[in-house]
């Protein structure tokens, strides 16, 4: 029975996030067809097909790790969906349209998580479709938190191109060794209050207080 009930919470787990990933990389897609690069869109992006995002590495890595935390192994949780390609080449103006495309990833989780949580205040479901929308919500703020973070290759780190030379901001997004020491501070120093800001905001949205 412990193991029926841990694959089934598990299960709900990995269809939000694959869902809250698609979101995300749709929103990707639009905005960058709207600004004139079709590329994501003429290769079948431009959809809400959590299997469309599907990263071989980092997706398949994100659902074995939920499912071996469902059975008690105490392993960190990580994974990504796969990247929309952009080619900036195709915007006007490849700076800004390149900021709004990528700022429209969390955007779009912010506004997946206020419809979700609209959805649990019209209704209020109890049970398990209750807990599986608060935890929609949650992840969804989560996500918008954890992506605005200014560090390559985080949509977030696209904030900084606004400030920097072009050939400042390249060279930072495409140090490996940067990368890898950012994403350490992240999960040992920023992990707790990216947590704590999301169940603040996910408090706000389900309850609006």
């Amino acid at each position: 029975m412990f193991i029926l009930i841990a694959l089934v919470e598990a299960s709900a787990l990995i269809i939000v996030l694959l869902l809250s990933l698609s979101v995300h990389e749709f929103a990707h897609a639009w905005v960058a067809n709207l600004f004139g690069d079709p590329t994501a869109r003429v290769e079948g992006r431009m959809s809400l097909n959590p299997l469309k995002h599907w990263d071989p590495l980092g997706t398949t890595l994100l659902v074995v790790l939920i499912l071996l935390n469902s059975f008690g192994l105490p392993v960190p949780v990580i994974g990504w969906g796969k990247p929309v390609p952009v080619d900036e080449r195709n915007f006007e103006n490849p700076v800004w349209h390149g900021f709004q495309t990528a700022i429209a990833g969390p955007m779009s989780n912010l506004l997946f998580a206020t419809i979700l949580a609209l959805v649990f205040r019209l209704f209020e479901p109890t049970g398990v479709i209750g807990d599986i929308l608060t935890l929609a919500v949650y992840i969804n703020a989560f996500l918008m938190f954890f992506n605005l973070l200014p560090i390559p290759p985080l949509d977030g780190s696209r904030i900084l191109r606004l400030f920097l030379p072009e050939e400042t901001y390249w060279s930072l997004a495409s140090n490996p060794i940067l990368f890898y020491v950012l994403f350490l501070v992240v999960v040992f120093f920023l992990a707790t209050p990216l947590q704590h800001y999301s169940a603040q905001l996910s408090q706000f949205l389900l309850n609006g207080a």
